[in-house]
């Protein structure tokens, strides 16, 4: 078996329902990034750090991915994506002028060697994020895909066996609340909880960072509309220091909070290690990450209780195995990031979560059926705060490829 054709391309997917951004193709900074206002000394003014400008990620008004679709010269798919949020068209680049000349001709099932050949192309000029290691997850997948559909299993039995019928959920996310929108804001945001609960989730994640004060109304009116039955879990994405982190946690230790993740930018290792020990509730991180290396670094320090790698970004299925059981080796949970995709890589991150001994708990976005779902032959089955793992040969799903090239970006 040989790879005799790799083709990627840019989709764009509009979300459900209505969203608070640009018009359709433009790109924005993200709405809702943080401005904490803090009492400097006394007789100081009021002062804003970090500065909101430093603070702001670009994102585009679509689920926007890179798809991979890699065939054999016996004419078998496999489907890959890369965890592209915007720019996508600079992975896919890579993809095709890097990673698809080391690939043509080589056998599709020795993933293990064609992954070092990847990653070793660019590794001495210190490409260990970012763009192409978002490339090297989409062809992971793919060739996963192609692995589990030669064997005949799913993806999930050849990744050291498959360890759960059915991956634990919860639902992302539901936003932060403005100053602006007040007491209204949050009665929306415990509204739309409500109704997660009621489709039966049982544990949730909300974004945080908008001043403390909100956020302890926020999640106290969460807490008390949910019960202490019900996991809440909280997101600042990246919008605090130190200073203003152990804050806000010890703030969410009041209300049993699951976890506070990405509370610092990813940068600040020290900082993410001082955190971790000076708080009692867990703080998570990674999805920013990516490869082994990176992780370890962070696990060495002591630096997260829990760790949330991205298929679509760490370097796919197969670095994604690695990393948890690196983390299983200090002790930890692992927690699957997922965030804007498709459907492909939300079944990479179930075949992954089903076969890793040490799992919490599997991210689930609420925001993206049409990316989900829309692209499927038979959609997932979300029951009960549960998926249950697909069982069709590799990564369990037969993709609706007609559904799919509807959202085809043209070339850029």
């Amino acid at each position: 078996m040989k790879i005799a054709n790799i083709e990627t391309f840019v989709v764009r997917i509009p979300f459900d329902g209505e969203r608070p951004v640009l018009t359709a193709g433009q790109r924005h900074s993200a709405p809702d990034v943080p401005v904490m206002l803090r009492a400097g000394h006394p007789g100081t003014a009021r002062t804003e750090y970090p500065p909101a400008w430093r603070l702001k990620a670009v994102y585009t008004d679509f689920v926007e991915a890179v798809i991979v679709r890699i065939e054999t010269d016996g004419g078998r798919v496999g489907w890959g994506e890369m965890h592209t949020p915007v720019a996508g068209e600079v992975a896919k680049a890579a993809a095709d002028a890097l990673l698809t000349p080391l690939l043509l001709g080589r056998d599709p099932r020795q993933i293990g060697p064609l992954w070092d050949a990847m990653y070793s192309s660019m590794r001495i000029r210190g490409h260990f994020n970012g763009f192409l290691m978002e490339a090297i997850s989409g062809v992971d997948m793919a060739l996963w895909d192609i692995l589990g559909k030669a064997a005949g299993v799913s993806a999930c039995k050849l990744m050291g066996g498959q360890v759960r019928d059915r991956v634990p959920l919860y639902a992302s996310c539901l936003p932060s609340v403005s100053v602006s929108a007040g007491e209204a804001g949050i009665a929306d945001v415990v509204a739309a909880a409500q109704g997660l609960v009621a489709r039966g989730f049982t544990t949730l994640k909300v974004k945080v960072g908008v001043r403390l004060d909100i956020d302890r109304a926020l999640i106290g009116a969460l807490r008390s509309a949910l019960g202490p039955r019900v996991g809440i879990a909280v997101y600042a994405g990246g919008a605090y220091d130190f200073p203003y982190a152990r804050q806000a946690g010890r703030m969410l230790e009041d209300f049993d909070v699951l976890w506070l993740e990405e509370p610092l930018a990813p940068e600040l290792r020290r900082d993410y290690a001082r955190l971790t020990r000076a708080l009692d509730i867990a703080v998570a991180g990674g999805g920013a990450l990516a490869g082994r290396w990176a992780f370890n670094d962070y696990l060495a320090d002591g630096a997260f209780d829990l760790i949330k790698p991205d298929v679509g970004r760490a370097g796919g299925l197969s670095e994604c195995r690695k990393i948890g059981m690196l983390a299983d080796t200090y002790g930890l949970p692992v927690a699957p990031h997922i965030s804007r995709g498709t459907a492909i890589y939300q079944a990479a991150s179930v075949q992954w979560a089903a076969a890793a001994p040490n799992l919490m708990i599997c991210e689930w976005p609420m925001d993206q059926t049409t990316a989900s779902e829309g692209i499927l032959q038979t959609p997932f089955t979300v029951e009960g705060g549960f998926v249950a793992v697909p069982s069709l040969p590799g990564l369990g799903i037969a993709v609706d490829e007609a559904a799919l090239r509807r959202w085809q970006a043209a070339p850029a």
